[in-house]
């Protein structure tokens, strides 16, 4: 695995006032934008509450025009899917940098991107930025288009989700999907779902489908271990249907870091994926429920300029993306 970045990642230190931090005060850790805001009070930058009633891809447009270079979510997934799909609706030439102060429960995209939990130290990380272009997946049902940055998870991947309430996550913090899987694994639904990606099509019966651009989820569990925001392919990950103690095995085996060695996983990476199931499957993106039915993936390479801190790994394609599941 190559661990140099200098080779793709470009320095661009971000001038006082550059920045623009979307900030979401309901995240996790959102309290805790007070010590970034202290520390950058000399750096200057705006700073905008996240809430409802605003539209990010008016604002972040606004703020282009007004000279804003840099977007920050200061924030947990949900706010870096709101921030990226604002970003997105940009033509790509205006697209500003984008970087992540992580204020979330789990900071699973932060993660990828190597940034660190510590706000300070990420913050710093923003103001002497090291910038790579970015892959993105589009997402549509067939009627709107929408993206997300980190993963996609299908079928009983959204069933734990919806065990999770704010008690949970409190109270087991990144392990919280793990306790919903528990809950979940005596009454798994089936789904038969037909695949078709690059120049491959697939059916089989699923328990869930993931869809990833970066490598963790639902609280820094590797459900892509090899996936890259930098290499134009997405990572496909289905987990057969089974029975209770090997889908038990599988959660084991994730904790151990063997999790795409398990005969229940199947892997690929392709550029495009084209969904459907019976029954059909909904989709948890990048955090939250999604209500629609995706039926389709597609990769944006190179789609934003990404602030990555000194964690980051450039990952090289997998060997394994060639071979049909």
């Amino acid at each position: 695995m190559m661990s140099d970045t200098t080779a793709t990642t470009q320095a661009e230190p971000v001038a006082a006032g550059d920045v623009l931090w979307i900030w979401n005060q309901s995240s996790g850790r959102g309290l805790d934008v007070s010590t970034a805001r202290a520390a950058q009070s000399q750096w200057g930058g705006r700073w905008l509450k996240l809430s409802q009633q605003i539209d990010l891809g008016q604002v972040i447009s606004r703020a282009v025009n007004d000279g804003f270079r840099t977007v920050v979510a200061a924030g947990g997934d949900g706010t870096v899917n709101a921030v990226v799909n604002a970003i997105m609706r940009l033509p790509s030439e205006r697209r500003p940098i984008f970087g992540i102060l992580p204020l979330g429960t789990a900071n699973d995209f932060a993660g990828t991107l190597g940034m660190p939990a510590d706000v300070q130290q990420s913050a710093a990380l923003i103001q002497n930025a090291r910038v790579i272009p970015g892959d993105v997946i589009r997402v549509s049902d067939g009627r709107r288009d929408r993206y997300f940055a980190n993963v996609a998870a299908g079928g009983n991947s959204v069933r734990v989700s919806e065990q999770l309430n704010d008690q949970t996550k409190a109270f087991w913090g990144a392990f919280s999907y793990l306790r919903g899987a528990m809950d979940v694994l005596p009454d798994m639904r089936s789904y038969h779902v037909d695949a078709r990606s690059d120049d491959h099509r697939d059916r089989i019966d699923c328990w869930a489908v993931i869809v990833a651009n970066g490598r963790t989820n639902a609280g820094h569990i590797e459900v892509a271990p090899e996936a890259s925001i930098c290499d134009g392919r997405m990572d496909v990950v289905l987990i057969r249907d089974g029975e209770v103690a090997e889908m038990a095995k599988l959660v084991a085996s994730n904790l151990l870091g063997r999790f795409l060695e398990s005969d229940q996983v199947l892997f690929r990476q392709v550029r495009s994926l084209h969904l459907s199931s019976d029954p059909p499957m909904r989709f948890s993106i990048d955090g939250e429920i999604d209500q629609d039915v995706p039926t389709s993936f597609e990769v944006i390479p190179a789609a934003i300029r990404m602030i990555v801190g000194d964690g980051f790994v450039v990952r090289p394609p997998s060997s394994s993306h060639a071979p049909a599941i």
